[in-house]
């Protein structure tokens, strides 16, 4: 039986990394997981899906952290409480159920600090997707119908977020090469290009 096997893949938003996980999967016949991640959590904890949906790549906030310690209210509410739970909470969760999809399949997992918290599998493969801000712009113009300033808005957001949310919780750098196994630039290569370079590079270390 073949050994299972993990790809994480971070990305600037509107970098199309999504699409690129999406088209890797089928050509490799594993399951990818993104927002089916915060389901799968939903459906093993008990908690509402829109609880994880609501903290979902966000960072925790250390006021109502330091409230729920002082009162102890983490440690004395059931899990079906999740309104009532931080995101650290929330993410020690997902984590932990990160780690037991990973246990019984090989998949990609899309963002949520994937190669921090699954770094002690033997087989796990980080990539990291960027594009030009131009492209990037374009895409999410086009995805969100909005005009250039909007999307050019929207992308810097989106980095400043998921920065924030991969900073607080891992102990490396969001889009910092060293973090990663493979770096990709999507605006060099384009998206199937993309998926041909993180198919080759895996086959490489098998």
């Amino acid at each position: 039986m073949e050994e299972k096997y993990i790809i994480s893949i971070g990305r600037q938003l509107g970098s199309g990394g999504r699409e690129i996980a999406k088209k890797l999967g089928g050509r490799l016949n594993i399951p990818v997981y993104d927002k089916k991640l915060l389901e799968v959590a939903a459906k093993e904890t008990g908690i509402d899906a829109t609880i994880f949906e609501n903290a979902d790549e966000k960072e925790s906030n250390p006021f109502m952290r330091g409230v729920f310690a002082l009162k102890g209210i983490m440690s004395s509410y059931p899990l079906g409480a999740g309104s009532c739970m931080d995101g650290d909470r929330l993410f020690e969760m997902q984590s932990e159920v990160m780690r037991n999809i990973v246990a019984g399949e090989s998949c990609i997992i899309i963002g949520r600090c994937a190669e921090y918290v699954l770094r002690d599998h033997p087989r796990m493969h980080s990539i990291f997707i960027t594009a030009d801000m131009c492209d990037r712009i374009k895409r999410i113009m086009e995805h969100d119908g909005v005009n250039e300033n909007k999307a050019k808005e929207i992308a810097e957001k989106g980095d400043k977020k998921r920065r924030a949310y991969h900073d607080y919780y891992a102990n490396s750098g969001w889009g910092v090469a060293e973090t990663y196994d493979l770096c990709i630039n999507s605006s060099r290569v384009g998206i199937d290009g993309s998926v041909d370079i993180i198919e080759r590079f895996i086959e490489s270390r098998k």
